[in-house]
């Protein structure tokens, strides 16, 4: 279900694909998961995506794809 993930990682943001490891760097959570939702467009679907903050602590969101106009 989740093959998204957002890590907070040495004060920036990884987005990470269960089976293609690290997709990008961003300096914002709100960046990364833009990107998460840019994947999205792929299979035109919302994507569930893990978020583990700073502390370590997790929570989920669902992304929606772009309007693709």
């Amino acid at each position: 279900m989740f093959d998204l993930s957002v890590v907070a990682f040495d004060g920036r943001w990884l987005l990470v694909d269960e089976a293609e490891g690290e997709l990008g760097e961003f300096a914002t959570k709100a960046e990364a998961l833009k990107a998460a939702g840019d994947f999205a467009v792929l299979d035109r679907e919302p994507r569930h995506v893990l978020i583990q903050d700073d502390r370590g602590e997790w929570d989920e969101t669902v992304v929606q794809p772009p309007l693709l106009h």
